[in-house]
């Protein structure tokens, strides 16, 4: 561990998930298995399943977990690291990530050099709806298996868990992407690192803004956007759609994703009703968000966090994947809130999510007493996730987050 190198333990699809520690923890990973067939020992290759075989699966998932175990305890107690000397406590480091429909989350509470760790929790099944058992020929079973043993052996007190997802292939890789986002994120809190504050975006010599005009018979909408925000003294938010409650919910956006500009002028047939307008200024905004974020070179990409307001909190786990995907859960007890209709939050949401090009999970954790207050929390819960993802990451040297080496179109 270190330096990335081959990743070959004869289960390819095991190969592309542990390639996600160098991805999304960044940290190299090299793995190479060496297998029994037919009286003398064979090397594993990349890119082939011909050493596959459920009669040694599991040993195989054992073998490959303990060895990251180890070698991620080696990491963490190698001279140098700040924190990492006996043990390591934070007040529990948590991050969910997402994959299409489906997202999962990884909770680490410490790490002891000394002792064994401990997999705590462990719930992913079913694997989709008919509870897959092979992902080609990766038996989904022993997931617990190598996370047990990478638990085990590395010192670290983990927690996985499955909260959304109809496709075991997603289940699978959104749980590997959390617990190597979650590794990275534990190793910034304990080493007292914190690159979303350092690095969002001010000290980029590119600029990363984008404006775009829009005119229908039904709407006439100006956006300028800049996602970073040089000082508070030169920031600029000018947003007047006409719809007040609207208004308020963009203004929530601005401050908490902490754009420098988000200049939004609109006029609609409101007369009608708020439908039009609503829809148009999102997917407006949603595009400028898609142009100013380019290739996303950089870019943390993901990110998850909450918002509470009043009694109402909300969690959002987000992706900048060009996948659009929303999964909205917000259950609104009246039809509107002020001059916004409730059945337009979704819809509000899905716009800028699908323009964006983005994967976005809403989850209501506590509904609280009223319609405004939970439409608030959502947007600055949104806002919040937003301006982790596009959080400039310097480590990345302005490569993008992903194992392709790009993200999908």
């Amino acid at each position: 561990m270190g330096k990335r190198g081959q990743i070959a333990t004869g289960q390819p699809f095991l190969d592309h998930m542990i390639d996600q520690l160098t991805t999304h923890a960044q940290l190299g990973v090299s793995v190479q298995v060496e297998k029994e067939r037919v009286g003398e020992m064979v090397k594993c290759e990349p890119d082939t399943a011909k050493y596959a075989s459920d009669e040694d699966a599991e040993a195989t998932f054992m073998a490959c977990g303990e060895a990251v175990g180890k070698a991620l305890k080696d990491m963490l107690c190698s001279e140098g690291r700040i924190g990492f000397a006996a043990n390591a406590r934070t007040n529990g480091t948590r991050f969910a990530a997402p994959l299409d429909e489906a997202y999962a989350s990884c909770l680490i509470e410490q790490f002891d050099s000394e002792k064994d760790g401990e997999l705590k929790l462990f719930s992913l099944a079913p694997y989709g709806p008919r509870n897959r058992t092979h992902i080609g020929v990766y038996p989904t079973v022993y997931t617990e298996t190598f996370f047990r043993e990478v638990a085990k052996h590395s010192g670290l007190t983990i927690r996985l868990e499955k909260h959304r997802g109809d496709n075991a292939h997603h289940i699978v890789e959104a749980t590997f992407k959390s617990f190597a986002r979650c590794l990275r994120k534990f190793m910034d809190e304990v080493e007292g690192s914190d690159v979303e504050s350092s690095s969002s975006g001010s000290n980029n010599s590119t600029s990363r803004a984008a404006s775009r005009a829009r005119s229908t018979k039904e709407t006439s909408i100006d956006v300028a956007l800049d996602l970073d925000m040089k000082d508070e003294a030169n920031s600029s938010l000018e947003i007047s759609t006409g719809i007040e409650t609207l208004d308020a919910l963009f203004d929530a956006l601005a401050e908490t994703a902490e754009f420098g500009t988000l200049k939004c002028v609109a006029s609609g047939d409101t007369w009608i009703d708020d439908h039009h307008t609503t829809e148009d200024v999102a997917i407006t905004i949603g595009q400028c968000l898609n142009e100013a974020l380019g290739n996303k070179a950089g870019c943390n990409r993901m990110g998850s966090g909450s918002a509470r307001v009043n009694g109402s909190e909300v969690e959002v786990i987000m992706d900048l994947s060009n996948r659009p995907y929303l999964g909205y859960d917000l259950d609104f007890a009246g039809d509107s809130i002020g001059d916004l209709s409730c059945e337009m939050v979704e819809h509000l949401f899905m716009s800028i999510t699908f323009n964006g090009q983005m994967t976005v999970h809403l989850v209501t954790k506590e509904k609280g007493s009223t319609d405004k207050d939970l439409a608030e929390a959502a947007m600055r819960a949104f806002g919040t996730c937003l301006k982790q993802c596009k959080s400039i990451d310097p480590r990345r040297a302005g490569a993008v987050a992903s194992s392709k080496g790009t993200l999908s179109v």
